[in-house]
């Protein structure tokens, strides 16, 4: 079940890091399994609809990316082993007992809560940051543990947070307006398919602005953000491959510990740095893993 639209290069990219760990591990598409793709366009509410048509359609194994996917699944079957990716907070949301041992049907990938590493990159490149707004999809259960790492860590050091929040797109010109009004010095973005779906549009805005704005995913600066800091996305799917495999040759899901990706990548946009009059320091340039010129 992906969290974006069919025409949306991102699935294309992770579906061929997915499927070709599988053939790694002697699957055949086409001959030894078969797959049912499913889209939310962006709208998450769909992805209960979604989840029970897998249901019906009896598949040996879903793939949810996102805690929304995992939880809609989670809700359309206790029986059908589920492979949650990149799900934030999975034990809160109710979908593990544990990370070592995640009992129940449901095993995957998650996401360590990277807010303060989000904050030190924020005042390394902008050390006079006074004010930061963060956009947040509220109904996301998964945002909730990296907001509150994210805000603990600004506040230690005397940056004012601002949560704005918007749920669905009709709010984003009111969201805009609420960020202008309180002048803050960065926009972070906190990762959600429906705020991801619009990424254009909160990218634009901060142009206009003249803000900084950044979040976990490298699209962001490919499409014109300043920063992104987070774990390769393909990692999670080939990781995702690995489980489906260990359950098609009889794991319980319950049985296989959750796993987090080890690599993490740090993407830069000189363009967007040059745009804004800001200079990235040296040291932010060194380790990035991929700079827009």
């Amino acid at each position: 079940m992906w969290p974006a639209a069919r025409s949306d290069p991102l699935p294309q990219r992770f579906s061929s890091a997915f499927h070709q760990r599988l053939r790694e591990l002697g699957h055949v598409e086409g001959k030894t399994y078969v797959t049912e793709e499913r889209f939310t366009d962006g709208d998450s509410q769909r992805f209960g609809e979604l989840a029970r048509e897998l249901v019906q359609a009896k598949v040996a194994v879903i793939v949810a990316p996102t805690v929304n996917g995992a939880i809609a699944a989670r809700r359309a079957t206790a029986t059908i082993p589920i492979v949650m990716l990149f799900a934030g907070n999975p034990v809160d949301a109710g979908l593990i007992v544990s990370l070592a041992r995640p009992g129940g049907n449901v095993t995957g990938t998650s996401n360590l809560p990277l807010g303060g590493k989000h904050v030190d990159l924020m005042r390394e490149i902008l050390p006079r940051i006074a004010r930061l707004a963060v956009l947040v999809n509220p109904n996301n259960v998964g945002t909730g543990m990296f907001i509150a790492s994210m805000s603990d860590a600004a506040r230690s050091v005397g940056i004012d947070v601002a949560m704005v929040e918007v749920t669905r797109a009709e709010e984003f010109s009111k969201a805009f307006a609420s960020i202008r009004e309180m002048r803050p010095d960065w926009l972070y973005v906190a990762g959600d398919s429906m705020l991801g779906s619009h990424r254009d549009l909160w990218i634009e805005f901060g142009k206009q602005a003249r803000l900084p704005v950044s979040s976990d995913a490298a699209e962001t600066v490919r499409r014109g953000g300043l920063i992104s800091y987070g774990a390769r996305l393909s990692d999670h799917f080939v990781l995702g491959a690995a489980y489906v495999d260990k359950i098609l040759k009889g794991a319980r899901p319950g049985d296989l510990p959750v796993e987090q990706p080890t690599r993490y990548e740090l993407f830069v946009n000189l363009r967007t740095a040059k745009l804004l009059g800001l200079t990235l320091p040296q040291s932010v340039l060194l380790r990035a893993d991929e700079v827009v010129r």
